[in-house]
């Protein structure tokens, strides 16, 4: 890993493809992945994504536990009935906190690991990559396969890599997959 945000081996990485809201308005989940592995470079750029996440009190609570060996994800797929697409995934990203469940631990935390995850689901988009979270049902076994702390907890890995179907990145919205705000948004008081 370097110290700089946007380095790799040959040189600067690109710049990016997609503004701020292309972004956000044409990121899609991507459950099916290439073959294809994710260059050194583009891993990092996630990793700094994440890292670079406004935190509570900029205490920065997370560590990220990147997987890349195939049987290592097929055995993360396991850890919940919805993790199978890890198993077909470049790479792997656990997001390991504090564990949040003592009464005295600030539910910030959680706030601040969904920066960023988010900012690493971006990153990826902007560079062509998919990825969609898995959450984590069994938390003591993934423990035993990632070898976290006692006192950390993992409830998400997000899976990374280049779509089976390239077509998805182009993908128009689905009608009505959004509510509207007016079903959301409510001024001064509810």
């Amino acid at each position: 890993m370097s110290g700089s945000d946007d380095s790799r081996p040959d040189g600067p990485a690109p710049q990016p493809a997609l503004g701020t809201w292309e972004a956000i308005d044409s990121v899609r989940v991507v459950r099916e992945f290439s073959p294809s592995p994710l260059e050194p470079w583009v891993v990092e750029r996630l990793l700094h994504a994440g890292r670079r996440a406004g935190s509570s009190k900029n205490l920065q609570r997370w560590a990220f536990i990147v997987c890349r060996d195939e049987a290592r994800l097929a055995e993360l797929a396991t850890l919940g009935p919805w993790a199978g697409h890890l198993a077909g995934a470049a790479v792997g990203i656990a997001l390991v906190t504090p564990d949040p469940a003592p009464q005295d631990s600030p539910l910030s935390v959680t706030w601040d690991l969904g920066r960023a995850a988010q900012n690493m689901i971006l990153a990826a988009w902007e560079l062509g990559v998919g990825s969609v979270p898995a959450t984590v049902y069994e938390n003591d076994r993934a423990r035993e396969l990632l070898g976290y702390p006692a006192d950390w907890h993992c409830e998400y890995i997000l899976s990374f890599g280049y779509p089976a179907d390239e077509s998805v990145l182009a993908a128009p919205k689905r009608a009505g997959a959004r509510k509207a705000l007016d079903e959301l948004v409510h001024e001064e008081r509810w």
